[in-house]
């Protein structure tokens, strides 16, 4: 099977307003499942709070979730002690593979506005 490689367009926002914390950190991306969460890929937040991921998306595709083609991403940040700093709230089934109308293309690009959770 050849891969599906999408790719997510984060748009990280704060409760407080400030991405100081965050800012030139590795961001982790993950699909939310009942059991275990999927690591998609890594980033590094930018100065405007955006990060930009690329992963097939078969990955998303474990044990709890065998055939999962609409992901629940989320992001992470961690300071250099391991401590999370950061976590979004869940973008729920995301549909990288639903066709535009007009070209009948798929949407293998998505932007996300993450909210901080």
């Amino acid at each position: 099977m050849q891969p599906t490689f999408v790719r997510v367009i984060a748009k990280l926002t704060s409760r407080a307003g400030n991405l100081d914390a965050i800012v030139g950190r590795a961001v982790r991306l993950y699909d939310a499942d009942p059991l275990s969460d999927d690591f998609l890929s890594s980033s590094t937040v930018e100065a405007d709070g955006t990060a930009a991921f690329l992963f097939d998306l078969s990955v998303c595709q474990s044990l709890d979730s065998l055939f999962e083609t609409k992901p629940d991403l989320f992001c992470v940040v961690a300071a250099d002690d391991g401590r999370i700093i950061y976590r979004s709230s869940i973008h729920a089934d995301t549909d990288f593979l639903s066709t535009d109308p007009a070209s009948g293309e798929q949407h293998r690009t998505i932007e996300v506005e993450f909210q901080e959770a």
